[in-house]
C-alpha cells in the first residue's frame, strides 16, 4: 500500500500567537511494499510527517494518499477511521503504551477495536510472540511484572497483532542497548520481508537507516531538502554535515582511506561486512 504526500504544509496552533509552521510544502512517496528512512535533526518535522499517514494530525494544506484514502484538512472522522485500519505505529518507547492487565489483552485490545475476529486472532498470538522473541507462557502475566525489553516486545507485538499494511516506526531503538537494538532491527526487517509491508521508520542511527532502507528522506526546517538510496544520499557527506548529520561508520571508515589511499572504491559499502570487502578490493589495488 503506497503513501503520497502532496504539497503538505501543517501548521500548529494556527491562528494564535503560538503558531507554528511544521511542514512546509512537502511531497513525497513511499512505494508500497518499501522500507523508507526518515533522518533529520530533532525539530526537522520527521514525527509530524509521520503522524499525517494514519490521520494522527491533519494537513493544513494540500494532501496525503494512504491506499486509495484521501487525508486532506477537512477528512472527516471516518475517512481517517477507515486509514487507521491499515496503518500500525510504534512510537518512541512503545511500552508506555501497555495498560492491560495480562499480555494477552493488551495484544487484543487493537485486533478487537478494529472490529477483527477476536478467537482466531488469539489462536495466532504464540506464533506473533515467537516472532517478537518471547514465550507464550507470558500471555497470562501482567505486562508490568516483565522487564523493560519484554514490555518493548509486548507492545510491538500489539501492534503486529492488527497486521498493519502500512508500519510506522518512530525511533523504534531508542533507549536500547546495542544487543537490544539489533534485535529489534533484525524483528523488524524479517517482519517487512515476510509481510512486504509499507514501512517507514524515523531514526537519528544512520548504521539503521542504511542497513534497513531502500530509500532515505532527510528533512530540515520542515522540508524535505534530500532523498534518494542509502548510496546516493551517503555521497553527499558535506550536505549531511552541514545539517548536523554525520554518515555510518563504515562509509567514514572508506572515505577516510580513499584519501589515505588515493583509490576509488566501487560503491561505498553501507555495513561492516561490506566495507571489510572493500578495504580487501582497495589492497589489491594498491600492489
Amino acid at each position: 500500500m503506497e503513501v503520497k504526500f502532496e504539497n503538505v504544509t501543517h501548521r500548529y496552533m494556527k491562528k494564535t500567537p503560538f503558531e507554528a509552521l511544521a511542514l512546509n510544502n512537502v511531497s513525497a512517496h513511499f512505494p508500497s511494499g518499501s522500507f523508507s528512512a526518515v533522518i533529520g535533526r530533532t525539530g526537522s518535522g520527521k514525527s509530524t510527517l509521520v503522524q499525517h499517514v494514519n490521520g494522527l494530525i491533519k494537513p493544513s494544506e494540500g494532501r496525503v494518499l494512504v491506499g486509495g484514502k484521501i487525508l486532506h484538512a477537512k477528512a472527516k472522522r471516518k475517512e481517517i477511521k477507515a486509514v487507521r485500519r491499515q496503518v500500525g505505529m510504534v512510537f518512541q518507547y512503545p511500552e508506555h503504551q501497555l495498560f492491560e492487565d495480562t499480555v494477552e489483552a493488551d495484544l487484543l485490545f487493537g485486533p478487537k477495536n478494529m472490529g477483527k475476529n477476536v478467537v482466531a486472532v488469539k489462536k495466532e498470538l504464540p506464533a506473533l510472540l515467537e516472532k517478537v522473541g518471547l514465550p507464550e507462557r507470558i500471555l497470562s502475566k501482567s505486562p508490568f511484572d516483565l522487564s523493560g525489553g519484554q514490555m518493548r516486545r509486548v507492545a510491538i507485538a500489539s501492534v503486529l497483532a492488527m497486521d498493519p499494511k502500512i508500519l510506522i516506526l518512530d525511533e523504534p531503538t531508542a533507549g536500547l542497548d546495542p544487543k537490544g537494538q539489533e534485535e529489534i532491527i533484525s524483528l523488524f526487517k524479517k517482519w517487512h520481508e515476510e509481510k512486504g509491508t509499507t514501512t517507514i521508520m524515523i531514526t537519528h542511527q544512520m548504521e539503521e537507516a542504511a542497513r534497513l532502507a531502500d530509500n532515505i528522506y532527510v528533512m530540515n526546517e520542515g522540508k524535505i531538502v534530500m532523498s534518494g538510496s542509502p548510496q546516493e544520499v551517503y555521497q553527499r557527506e558535506e550536505d549531511l554535515l552541514r545539517l548536523d548529520l554525520d554518515l555510518p561508520e563504515p562509509v567514514r571508515l572508506l572515505n577516510m582511506l580513499e584519501k589515505e589511499w588515493d583509490v576509488a572504491f566501487s560503491s561505498k559499502a553501507l555495513s561492516a561486512a561490506q566495507a571489510a570487502e572493500e578495504i580487501g578490493k582497495g589492497k589489491e589495488g594498491r600492489k
